[in-house]
């Protein structure tokens, strides 16, 4: 900061003894240096308030970063979503199919009223499951390999007929 050397030291207390005195240089000299650490010290909480406010700049810089890949947390949710309605459809289905068939087990000869027998629901049963499970699947499929699957099946049936 400033380039003081020693002879530069020695002719400042040389002037300060003539203009002050002997008996009150003590006294200057100690109430300078209370100065000096006060001034220090105000710059050392100054600095470190500005370390401060630029470390606050880069975390709000990092948190707009994150809101940046907020899209793909939607599609995450979307999709989780969509599992859980998938799931909750299925369960619908099942708790139909259970009343069902309890109510088809009431009947001592396994047919209820409308002469349908348990083996019968329980493969109805069977059916709505595999239904869902594979309607499940095909929206899981992205939209562009469902059409082509059905497509290429259908040259390959023609070539082996052929």
């Amino acid at each position: 900061m400033f380039d003081i050397g020693f002879w530069e030291l020695a002719l400042i207390g040389v002037v300060a003894l003539l203009v002050v005195g002997p008996d009150r240089l003590p006294g200057l000299a100690r109430t300078l240096g209370l100065w000096v650490g006060r001034i220090r010290r105000y710059v050392s909480t100054v600095r470190d308030d500005i370390e401060r406010e630029i470390q606050a700049d880069e975390l709000r810089t990092m948190l707009k970063k994150s809101d940046e890949l907020n899209p793909l947390k939607e599609i995450i949710d979307e999709t989780s979503s969509t599992v859980r309605d998938a799931n909750k459809e299925i369960a619908g289905v099942k708790k139909d199919a259970d009343e069902l068939m309890s109510g088809a087990g009431g009947d001592a000869a396994g047919v209820d009223e409308t002469g349908t027998d348990a083996a019968t629901l329980e493969s109805a049963t069977n059916t709505v499951a595999e239904a869902v499970s594979a309607r499940s699947q095909v929206a899981a499929k992205p939209p562009d390999e469902a059409p082509d699957a059905g497509v290429e099946d259908a040259k390959g049936d023609e070539q082996r007929s052929s």
